[in-house]
């Protein structure tokens, strides 16, 4: 995928690099702002998991400073930056789903990873399925949860130039949760997730001010700011999946 890396530079200001394959962009960034890679070898994801990096795809780690960056909303905020600029730039809708990926036709298209490696910094990682082909999704058994937005390269500087431009911008911002929790398709959803070392399942109410989660559980509500939520999808028998 061809990146023309003069204009990144010149509409976004910031020292830029960009390889066309690396180990892991966490590892690569070293002193540039931002880096941008078109596969890794060993990307990581939550939890220290592997974050799947073919060909196709948009590997990006923008570093952001300052005091003034809340981290408890930084991950959504992000998202719903990415969310903007994929609609503004490529046309295309997507779904947020709480707190750190955007959902295509129901399947995951982009995850987002934000670390802090020192005080008043950040690096906000960004894995998008750019336009990975179909094939390479089914072959490494990801058929079922991942796909790709099958975006045109012709747009992906276009993109990129955008992205950061955007993520800065929700870096400074106010979070907005409303339009968050509009966006959000855990809300107004059945989800279960880890409380206290417990399986538990409620529904999901809405997205609070501070980024998290709020959960009615019977009576009562519980804030979820960390882990994974997921939705308790009804099958056709009328069961739970």
């Amino acid at each position: 995928m061809v990146l023309y890396e003069k204009f990144i530079r010149l509409h976004t200001g910031k020292n830029i690099k960009i390889v066309p394959s690396c180990v892991s962009t966490f590892d690569e960034i070293g002193k540039y702002d931002v880096i941008i890679a078109g596969s890794q070898q060993n990307g990581v994801g939550r939890g220290n998991r592997k974050f799947y990096s073919p060909v196709g795809g948009l590997y990006i780690v923008m570093r952001a400073q300052g005091v003034y960056i809340d981290p408890h909303t930084l991950t959504p905020a992000v998202g719903l930056a990415v969310h903007d600029t994929i609609r503004a730039i490529l046309g295309i809708e997507t779904d947020l789903k709480w707190v750190n990926d955007i959902y295509y036709k129901g399947k995951k298209a982009v995850g987002i990873l934000c670390k802090s490696p020192r005080k008043a910094e950040y690096l906000i990682g960004m894995g998008i399925n750019y336009a990975i082909a179909d094939a390479e999704l089914e072959k490494a058994g990801l058929g079922d949860t991942a796909i790709s937005l099958n975006a045109p390269e012709s747009r992906a500087t276009a993109f990129v130039t955008g992205l950061i431009n955007q993520v800065r911008h929700s870096t400074i911002a106010a979070f907005d949760h409303v339009r968050y929790g509009k966006l959000c398709m855990n809300v107004g959803k059945n989800v279960t997730f880890i409380h206290n070392g417990i399986n538990v399942q409620g529904f999901a109410e809405s997205v609070a001010p501070d980024g998290s989660l709020i959960v009615r559980i019977g009576n009562a509500t519980v804030a979820v700011d960390a882990g994974e939520v997921s939705i308790i999808r009804v099958a056709q028998n009328g069961g739970n999946q």
